[in-house]
């Protein structure tokens, strides 16, 4: 059987299937397994297969997909997202949205995308990134559409961060993570209170494989400032939708 699971931001994968599992008896001794991966900050859609609908995930796989998701701007990671070590910060007094909206336009239609090094296809462990270079897949973004700006304060977006990266279990370096965020945002910033760090909404509709993390990493890029990952939500694999999510 094919079941549309709503992953909980902060669960990996497999905890959702073993929560799931565990609150229906039915399942107990029923081999099931994920089709796709989420990052463990994102929520939404997952679908997973059980019994003699396991050997349908490669198809499964191929479905297109659609977010909604939130891109804090002026930051870069290693990860792409604010569970990752900060690699760069830019203390940005503004913002354009009409330039943020042109370059979305950029990244629509079909490209070849690197994987992040922090990704399942890399295989990489937390604490050894590879030496070499990531492979690209060829996607297809079919739309990007951006929503506006939202504007945070430190101790704000920092309360935020707190809060979501909290929720996440396993090893995924939160402690370390955590600590340098609230170097940049709390420690560094004790006189500044003023200053506003500025989130970028965004949905998107994409092919299978496309990596969200990737895509905000790259619009960062193209418009001089960074950019990174604060939330991911799935919300359709091709005709499974989030509305019919089981939580």
């Amino acid at each position: 059987m094919i079941y549309n699971l709503y992953k909980q931001r902060g669960e990996t994968p497999l905890e959702c299937i073993q929560r799931f599992a565990k609150n229906n008896s039915d399942l107990k001794g029923e081999k099931m397994t994920y089709l796709g991966r989420l990052d463990p900050l994102a929520e939404g859609v997952l679908l997973a297969a059980s019994g003699e609908d396991i050997g349908k995930g490669e198809k499964l796989l191929e479905l297109n997909k659609e977010y909604d998701f939130v891109s804090l701007f002026g930051f870069a990671t290693d990860t792409y997202d604010v569970l990752g070590k900060i690699l760069r910060v830019e203390k940005l007094g503004d913002l354009d949205e009409g330039e943020i909206r042109k370059v979305a336009t950029i990244y629509e239609g079909e490209r070849e995308q690197k994987y992040p090094a922090f990704s399942s296809k890399m295989l990489s462990k937390i604490n050894q990134p590879p030496d070499i270079t990531p492979p690209s897949k060829k996607i297809i973004v079919y739309k990007l559409q951006f929503h506006g700006l939202d504007m945070l304060n430190n101790k704000e977006l920092f309360g935020r961060l707190l809060m979501d990266i909290s929720r996440v279990k396993g090893d995924f370096r939160q402690h370390e993570i955590l600590t340098l965020w609230k170097q940049i945002l709390i420690e560094s910033e004790k006189k500044k209170s003023d200053i506003k760090y500025f989130l970028g909404r965004f949905s998107s509709d994409v092919s299978s494989g496309t990596y969200i993390r990737s895509l905000v990493n790259d619009i960062g890029n193209t418009l001089g400032c960074g950019a990174a990952v604060l939330s991911i939500k799935r919300i359709r694999v091709g005709g499974y939708r989030i509305e019919d999510s089981i939580k």
